[in-house]
């Protein structure tokens, strides 16, 4: 699903910095890996860059067979919207937006489905993510696990191939963040949902198919 191939990334200011360094990596469909590895070891970047959301590097990353490079501003923007899911570690959710609006901006991006096929899926999604019951509240009205969990139903409404996160947990208490861990599993073993996932935590970590290791730019062995 995701092949990176002698990925380098560089950067120049305030001095030349090489921040991923010839770096290799393929994740199958359906598979859960997460990226670890201390402050400032690539791993970020390297997410943003498997992501979409960074295309500048050297070498190729392709995506369910798409050289991602070799689409336009227009094709890559459509692309992500359709393929790939974002849940980071802040919310982002649209504060004066009810929860059931916040899920269905992706959707309404996109411009397939009509209001109603989006609050369906929209509530599909937050049935899912145990949360239907808070569709009609204000964004800014539930806890911050009930927000999480709002965030990766508005990544999932699209149904993207990808789910990709920056932290998903690092806000959230030991409790939260075992609940987002059995949905994430769950998405893995019902849905063949592929996911990776940037982390500090090591519980999460361990509950992934493959931890892969940053440091200094490249991939290490994991001890």
């Amino acid at each position: 699903m995701i092949s990176a191939q002698n990925v380098t990334k560089r950067f120049t200011e305030p001095v030349e910095f090489t921040v991923l360094d010839d770096i290799s990596l393929d994740v199958a469909q359906g598979e859960f890996v997460v990226l670890v590895g201390p402050s400032g070891s690539g791993k970020t970047t390297l997410m943003y860059a498997l992501s979409t959301l960074d295309t500048i590097y050297d070498g190729a990353i392709r995506i369910d067979g798409t050289d991602i490079r070799s689409l336009s501003k227009n094709q890559l923007a459509t692309f992500r919207n359709t393929m790939i899911g974002f849940v980071f570690q802040f919310h982002y959710l649209l504060q004066d937006f009810t929860v059931l609006e916040n899920v269905m901006l992706p959707a309404q991006r996109l411009g397939i489905w009509t209001e109603e096929e989006m609050e369906e899926r929209a509530m599909q999604k937050l049935t899912l993510l145990g949360v239907a019951d808070q569709a009609s509240k204000k964004s800014n009205r539930l806890s911050g696990g009930q927000q999480q969990r709002v965030a990766i139903a508005r990544a999932l409404i699209n149904e993207p191939k990808i789910l990709f996160g920056d932290e998903p947990t690092g806000n959230l208490d030991s409790k939260n963040t075992s609940i987002v861990l059995d949905i994430l599993q769950e998405l893995k073993q019902e849905f063949k949902q592929t996911i990776l996932m940037v982390t500090h935590d090591t519980a999460f970590a361990e509950r992934a198919d493959r931890i892969v290791s940053i440091r200094d730019g490249r991939i290490v062995p994991t001890t």
